[in-house]
């Protein structure tokens, strides 16, 4: 009679078992020192803080070991997905870089189409000239009154409404001058109109002061298109003081009622700032004399010439009637004497009767 064989284990069960066999006993390694560990944190807190720090000195190599099959999985997922990514953006960026292409051509045509007409018509622009560069002594941001005191004055040729810029955008305009400093009100004063252009809808509009941080747009002329954040607003050049296309702000909150933006400039921390003059100043006005009188035009548009001396009004009345009284006619009547005896070509002689004698 034949004995069924042994039931021999493979060596794969084996395996399998003392793998088993060592997670139980490193987990129960690990759950032991915990409980060392929390016991003596409860009895004695120093040494438990020192076998804490000591646990993760030697845990931190091991870890840092442990992590790096991972790390490297996860750099190779994210190279592969970049590759497979980068025909697709390479798509996306060769399009854009054709559209601004176009765009930028079409720009420089309208840019050179506006200089030649421009020289065709002889349009005059004023420009603004930089008066001094001074330094900002200091900015104050109080509840009433937000200005700041630059290191030019009236000797440096500055006056009250003269803007003030740096390069990033515009600080504010000149409010009182000394002899050498000058106090700036800021964009942020409640007393500050600056009228702005908004790019993006071509609408103008005014900038206020609210005395915080923000300004408020309001006044906006034409449609009423809403504003969305990242709106940037210029000066528009009305009113003469600031020159056209100086950055001003940025809106940040277009649903507001009114709109509010962001000025570009923060006058905290600024070091050096530009003064100019008005864009288009005010121009002097010549009072005409209060003595002078017209001098009335003939028909024909010419000046009459001025009478002789012998020939005035005056002098007329004055002489004695070329008639003598013995030829008078019977009756007493006095013949018309005529005061012009010579008329222009084409003019009918005007002649003026004499007075009746009593």
């Amino acid at each position: 009679m034949d004995w069924p064989p042994a039931n021999r284990r493979s060596r794969t069960t084996r395996r399998e078992q003392n793998l088993a066999l060592l997670s139980a006993v490193a987990s129960g390694a690990v759950i032991a020192v915990a409980l060392v560990l929390l016991l003596l944190s409860r009895s004695n807190p120093e040494t438990g803080a020192r076998l804490r720090g000591t646990a993760i000195d030697v845990a931190a190599p091991i870890w840092s070991v442990v992590r790096v099959p991972f790390d490297a999985l996860g750099a190779g997922a994210d190279w592969v997905g970049d590759y497979f990514a980068a025909v697709s953006r390479n798509r996306i960026l060769q399009a854009q870089n054709a559209a601004q292409a176009h765009a930028l051509q079409q720009q420089a045509a309208v840019l050179r189409e506006n200089a030649q007409l421009k020289a065709l018509l002889k349009v005059v622009e004023p420009g603004p000239r930089v008066l001094a560069v001074a330094r900002i002594a200091g900015a104050s941001s109080g509840g009433v009154v937000r200005s700041a005191l630059i290191s030019a004055g009236h000797d440096h040729g500055l006056a009250p409404g003269q803007p003030v810029r740096v390069a990033d955008g515009l600080v504010g305009r000149t409010l009182e001058t000394g002899n050498h400093s000058a106090r700036v009100l800021l964009l942020t004063d409640v007393n500050s109109r600056v009228p702005v252009l908004i790019e993006r809808t071509g609408q103008p509009a005014l900038a206020i002061g609210n005395n915080g941080g923000l300004l408020e747009v309001r006044d906006r002329v034409g449609a009423e298109v809403p504003l969305v954040a990242g709106d940037r607003l210029i000066t528009s050049g009305d009113g003469g003081i600031f020159a056209p296309g100086i950055p001003v702000a940025v809106v940040v909150n277009g649903k507001a009622e009114p709109p509010l933006a962001r000025p570009f400039v923060n006058p905290l921390g600024l070091g050096l700032v530009l003064v100019e003059t008005p864009y288009l100043p005010v121009p002097t006005t010549t009072e005409t004399p209060h003595d002078s009188t017209p001098i009335p035009r003939e028909a024909g548009g010419s000046r009459p010439k001025p009478m002789p001396a012998s020939t005035s009004p005056r002098a007329v009345a004055s002489a004695p009637s070329a008639t003598p009284s013995s030829a008078a006619p019977a009756g007493g009547a006095v013949p018309p004497t005529p005061l012009a005896s010579k008329a222009p070509a084409g003019k009918t002689p005007v002649t003026k009767p004499a007075q009746p004698q009593p």
